[in-house]
């Protein structure tokens, strides 16, 4: 423990907002914001579209405008912690290109609490991150939704839920581009055998794990691969999902 309490003095934490270093307290009480970004942190809260779990601007609406226009058959339904504005970019920028992947495990620690119950009532047998390609992997170091997936699951257990990682169902076998600035189409086929499983027949219920839901596309066609393979229910958790109100 002490010695824990020195490397946080000696290494102190950022703000997982604007990157800016956090005073010697704050870092003892894992406490990851500044208080001036405290408040840039916007959580979804209800209504939300029961299919992806993006905010909606009318407690009557049952879907989002996305969903309605596309949607999204692979998985069962999402949620996500916050909704996605110009500070949680900058902040999901950090993580994937500038190597703050402590910030993750704030993240991670937050979806547990807000979401205890969901997961709890899902009951899923593992927490499945997407996948990235080998040659991105080498290039950033980490899979960033899988130390998400590592975060959630070990917070989990502290709420008496225990839902493990699993790494190995499925592969990503295809470099794909960056897919929000493609039309639907070239999105399809850009997404096209990506992905490749094995046999999960054994498998009820599987919750991915990612950082950013955009459109939906890679989510639910991994949510797709994974249930012709054979299991049963497919969700989703991200830190953070694009309104589309």
């Amino acid at each position: 423990m002490i010695f824990d309490d020195i490397k946080k003095f000696i290494f102190p934490s950022r703000c997982v907002v604007c990157d800016s270093i956090l005073p010697y307290g704050h870092n003892l009480e894992n406490e990851f914001l500044c208080d001036e970004c405290r408040p840039k942190l916007e959580f979804i809260k209800e209504p939300t579209c029961k299919k992806c779990g993006a905010a909606v601007s009318n407690k009557e609406d049952t879907l989002c405008i996305r969903c309605e226009k596309e949607y999204r058959n692979g998985y069962d339904y999402g949620f996500g912690l916050l909704r996605y504005n110009d500070f949680v970019k900058e902040s999901m920028h950090n993580i994937k290109y500038k190597g703050r992947k402590e910030y993750i495990d704030f993240y991670g620690k937050m979806i547990a609490k807000r979401y205890k119950e969901k997961f709890a009532e899902i009951s899923a047998d593992y927490l499945v991150p997407v996948p990235i390609h080998k040659k991105r992997l080498r290039e950033r170091n980490y899979n960033q939704a899988a130390i998400l997936a590592y975060s959630i699951s070990n917070e989990l257990m502290n709420y008496g839920i225990d839902i493990p990682v699993n790494e190995d169902i499925v592969y990503r076998k295809k470099d794909t581009k960056v897919l929000n600035k493609l039309d639907n189409v070239d999105r399809e086929s850009e997404l096209s055998n990506a992905f490749v499983s094995n046999d999960l027949s054994d498998i009820e219920k599987i919750i991915i794990v990612d950082d950013i839901y955009t459109t939906g596309a890679t989510i639910d066609k991994l949510a797709k691969v994974l249930k012709t393979s054979g299991v049963r229910n497919v969700y989703f958790v991200t830190i953070t999902i694009v309104d589309n109100l």
